[in-house]
């Protein structure tokens, strides 16, 4: 049940202290008084959640917990092991880049979270190899929170890979990933999404990033019912910048409804975003992507690009891209395009002897390409490549 008592019974199965606790209760009361998200964002361009109850939700119930795997060069905690070594680090930073009261769902989060993590990335110190967090859903609710702080002039690269095989009934993910990259850091998440298609997957990933650091998100995205899936970047420092690059590929009647954005809030950042979309069958995706730049931040570089490829007649992709200037020394674009398998690819690759199916995958994965190949975890990046050339080899 999604009431006060179970606020306090979580908190105090977590160990958590008094002012967590009333953080929880803080959101809590958000929650109740917030409206249910509209999920319209124009004229015809909607997603349906109508088939989510969130009575249905259990955060007590059985909890996932990660998987971690080459965490011996930084730390990696739980919050109920992070609250009593770092706890002034959770205290100034947890729901820092994002507020309890910004809709239903974060309310909810904040009030019900039931796993969460601490990465630091030590200062100086750039890892060898890969954080990797798995996570794999056994139980029907989970809400999960990833605080990344990479310290002054550290490297790092972390995966996080979640999946699940739960075929019955409702299932709920609300997941949150905050990442503090201070002053020349540079901070690379990956993250690769294959739930099973009972999911319902509530995804929003910030970063703060100080001056002269880098946040480079990489995001696959190929499994869920529905994922509503926000990636913000806040440009801190002078100097910052920041790689949003995506990869969605949706069957059956899959959606995804995604919002990326970049705020330079300081002079000399760039940005760059862009996805690339395949969509199959009734699938559809709702993007929406702003690149702003304060008045102040001068001498920017903002670049947005969505592109999607529709293999049926029936998927629909709805994009939104936005700019928002508040001065005149900047260079931004912008630009998004949606089409079909190019007939002129087809026609050559069938004349020099491949089958027509053999084709369309070839032509969407070399399409996705760009962004895969940059997944350094080998099994990882050929775990997605044979994921989605197993679901396109239903093509037609």
């Amino acid at each position: 049940m999604l009431n006060e008592n179970t606020v306090k019974e979580l908190s105090k199965k977590l160990n958590e202290p008094e002012w967590l606790l009333n953080k929880r209760i803080s959101a809590f009361s958000s929650f109740k008084a917030l409206e249910m998200p509209s999920f319209k964002y124009g004229i015809g361009i909607f997603v349906d959640v109508s088939e989510l109850n969130l009575d249905q939700t259990t955060p007590l119930n059985e909890i996932n917990t990660f998987e971690i795997i080459n965490n011996d060069e930084v730390e990696v905690l739980t919050f109920k092991e992070a609250l009593k070594k770092h706890e002034d680090l959770i205290k100034k930073y947890f729901m820092s880049c994002i507020s309890s009261e910004e809709n239903k769902f974060t309310a909810l989060h904040a009030a019900f979270f039931n796993n969460a993590l601490l990465v630091i990335i030590p200062e100086g110190k750039a890892l060898s190899k890969p954080v990797q967090i798995n996570l794999n859903l056994v139980a029907k609710t989970q809400l999960d929170h990833i605080l990344v702080i990479a310290k002054e002039n550290s490297k790092a690269t972390v995966i996080e890979y979640s999946s699940s095989n739960l075929n019955n009934g409702q299932v709920f993910r609300s997941h949150i990933v905050e990442a503090i990259v201070e002053e020349n850091a540079y901070l690379e998440y990956i993250t690769i999404q294959n739930f099973s298609k009972s999911v319902y997957n509530f995804s929003k990933r910030r970063s703060k990033v100080d001056k002269n650091g880098f946040m480079y998100w990489i995001d696959a995205s190929i499994g869920s019912k529905f994922t509503q899936a926000l990636t913000s970047t806040n440009l801190h420092g002078h100097g910052a910048g920041s790689k949003n690059w995506g990869v969605i590929y949706g069957d059956e009647n899959q959606c995804y409804d995604l919002n990326a954005e970049t705020i330079h809030a300081a002079s000399e950042t760039t940005c760059d975003m862009l996805t690339r979309v395949v969509l199959n069958d009734k699938a559809k995706t709702v993007y929406r992507g702003l690149v702003k730049i304060n008045p102040k931040a001068v001498n920017c570089q903002g670049y947005q690009k969505d592109d999607t490829i529709l293999l049926s007649d029936d998927a629909r992709a709805d994009v939104v891209p936005n700019l928002e200037i508040a001065n005149n020394d900047v260079k931004c674009s912008h630009g998004a395009t949606i089409s079909q398998i190019d007939e002129d690819k087809l026609f050559y690759m069938t004349s020099r002897g491949l089958d027509e199916k053999t084709a369309k995958k070839t032509i969407v994965e070399g399409f996705f390409d760009p962004v895969i190949v940059k997944i350094q975890d080998e099994q990882i990046r050929n775990e997605i490549i044979s994921s989605i050339s197993k679901r396109i080899g239903s093509l037609v």
